[in-house]
This record gives structure tokens, C-alpha cells and sequence, in this order.
């Protein structure tokens, strides 16, 4: 019967009695260690903390509390950024009770955000943001940005780069970019980012609804800085009164031989006999010699002398009396004159 007794007794022991702390540490930033012990609950005990990576054992400097129960620490370290690499050790103490747990800190680094986010538009006609992080030369970033508050659009950044381009921003336009980051792959790459930045916000600050209401209103700003330029002219010209003439539209001359025969106001008869090609004539003067002075043997001083050999004119008359009536009665010698001619 004892014997059964105390078998029981030390299977319920077991049974009852609690887990050992899990002791879950990060590298903070590449200064310090924080380790934590609280993942199942608040301890029922104030813990010690003793850590080290090779030799060089450390006591916890500050310890993070809860309900007045110790619940993890913040180790500093001198070189986190190499010493990381190496095997962490760290061990919880508590009366008789001592529990020693390895930890691997080369993926379980956590970098605060980026820093002095700033925008520039650069002389490119490009945007140019910037930021400040730790071992930059060993940090790759994420950077997200959106305009006009719209969806976000995210872009990787390769190590050691804390900058990035938007090529031709517009100027009507808002943009917002953040920037988050982690140690890169060549250096042991991180499991978790760091969180976002503040966000850097340049250009216009009105939305998409906004510019399109200013667009509306643009066609009246022109009406009404045209009725004003017209109300400058009349006070400039008060005594000036403008016209509007009308002038006829001039119709263009016509090449045929249509539209020249109803300009020329001819007869049809007169038109066919029209000759347009006449022949040149040379016609010399003459001086009037009496009919003494050309009875006379000696001769006249003056000839008439008419060259009319390559020269014919010919005037076709339909009526003989029209012709009499209209000249008139000629005098002899103007007959005579018009027959030689």
C-alpha cells in the first residue's frame, strides 16, 4: 500500500508540474539582443538571465517586466553585426532550477524603419527619394508608393541602395512612398522586415475628383478674361466705331472664249468678221501738195509717199447707204485721199 502511494505521488508530480520557459531571442537593429520568456504565459517565478556566444558570459543588464515578474531582457552587445553569426547561448536560473537553450541569430535580425525619408525632384525632371539606414551596405529595402491616393505599388531595391526613382512625376499629381528594410541575402538574409517608414509625400495635394472639378471651371476663366479684354478695347478706342463691310466675293476670270464674248458688247455679225490677226504696216507721213504745185514740171518739193504693198485692210460692209450716211459727204479731195488708201 505505501509503495503504491508514492508511485502515484511521482506520476502526479510529473504531471503537474510546468513546462520550462521558452526562451525566444532577436537581434535588434545590429546593437542589442532581446530575449523574451513569456510565450506561455507570465512566469510564476523572477528568472536571472545569464547569455554568451562563445566564452564571454554576460548578466542581464535590464530586465523587461510584467506584473511585477521578470519576462525577458535587453543585452547589449559590441559587434552584433559579425558576432551574429555565431551560436547564442542563454540560460534561465531560478533557485535549483537552471534551463540552457542555443539560439541561431544569423537570420533573426529585425532593423528599426528607415529614417529621414526625403523627396527631391532632381534636375532629370525625375523623383528622387532617400533614406537612412543602418549598415546601409548590408541592408536591402522595399519601397511602396501610390498617387492620388490610389492602390499602392511596391518595387524591391537591391543591398546597399537607399534611394529610388519615379521617372516624370506629374506635377498635378500626389505621391506617397514608404520604405521598409532587412539585411540582404549576401549577409544573411532575414526572416521578417522592419516596418513600414513615415510616409514622404510630394506634389499636388488634391485629389483626382478636385482636379477634375478645377479642369471644369478652366473654360470659364477664359470667357471671362475675354469679355474683359474686349471691355480694355472700347474704353481705349471711345471714339472709334467699328464697321463691318461686306464685300462682294470678286469671281474668278475665266479663260474661255464664252465668258471674253459676253463682256465684248458686239453684234454676232460684227464678232465673225472681227479679224484679231492683222498685219503690221510701216506708214511714212506726207506733206499736202496743191494742185499748182503738182502741175508744175519741176515737181513738188514734198512727195506723198505710201508703202501700202504688205498692207490690206479690208472692212466688210452689209449696207452700202449705211456706210454713205454715216461718213458724211466727203469733200474731192478726201475722196481722192481714201481711194489711194
Amino acid at each position: 500500500m505505501p509503495t503504491r502511494l508514492l508511485l502515484l505521488l511521482f506520476l502526479s508530480g510529473h504531471v503537474f508540474s510546468k513546462e520550462p520557459p521558452d526562451v525566444d531571442c532577436w537581434v535588434i537593429h545590429l546593437k542589442h539582443i532581446n530575449c523574451s520568456w513569456n510565450k506561455q504565459g507570465t512566469p510564476d517565478a523572477n528568472y536571472t538571465f545569464n547569455s554568451w556566444f562563445q566564452s564571454d558570459k554576460k548578466n542581464c543588464t535590464t530586465y523587461v517586466s510584467e506584473n511585477n515578474m521578470n519576462t525577458g531582457c535587453i543585452q547589449p552587445y559590441d559587434d552584433l553585426l559579425n558576432s551574429r553569426f555565431l551560436e547564442f547561448n542563454t540560460r534561465l536560473s531560478h533557485g535549483n532550477e537552471t534551463f540552457v537553450k542555443t539560439h541561431h541569430l544569423k537570420q533573426k535580425v529585425l532593423l528599426y524603419a528607415p529614417i529621414n525619408l526625403t523627396v527631391k525632384n532632381g534636375s532629370d525632371y525625375n523623383l528622387w527619394f532617400y533614406w537612412n539606414q543602418t549598415a546601409s551596405h548590408c541592408v536591402a529595402s522595399e519601397v511602396r508608393f501610390r498617387v492620388n491616393d490610389k492602390s499602392w505599388e511596391t518595387f524591391l531595391v537591391s543591398t546597399g541602395t537607399q534611394n529610388y526613382c519615379i521617372n516624370l512625376p506629374s506635377s498635378s499629381s500626389r505621391y506617397e512612398l514608404q520604405v521598409k528594410s532587412r539585411v540582404g541575402k549576401d549577409y544573411g538574409e532575414s526572416l521578417n522586415w522592419s516596418s513600414w517608414s513615415e510616409p514622404a509625400v510630394w506634389g499636388s495635394n488634391n485629389s483626382t475628383d478636385t482636379n477634375v472639378s478645377v479642369s471644369a471651371w478652366t473654360p470659364l476663366l477664359y470667357v471671362v478674361a475675354a469679355v474683359i479684354l474686349i471691355l480694355f478695347v472700347m474704353m481705349f478706342l471711345p471714339n472709334e466705331r467699328l464697321r463691318i463691310i461686306q464685300l462682294p466675293v470678286v469671281p474668278k476670270p475665266s479663260l474661255l472664249l464664252n465668258d471674253i464674248e459676253d463682256w465684248l458688247q458686239f453684234s454676232k455679225g460684227m464678232k465673225r468678221n472681227l479679224n484679231y490677226n492683222e498685219q503690221a504696216c510701216p506708214v511714212r507721213e506726207y506733206c499736202h501738195v496743191s494742185e499748182s504745185d503738182s502741175s508744175s514740171s519741176d515737181g513738188s518739193t514734198c512727195s506723198v509717199t505710201t508703202d501700202q504693198t504688205n498692207c490690206s485692210v479690208s472692212i466688210a460692209v452689209n449696207n452700202a447707204d449705211d456706210l454713205s450716211t454715216s461718213a458724211g459727204p466727203l469733200s474731192s479731195q478726201e475722196e481722192e485721199q481714201q481711194v489711194s488708201v
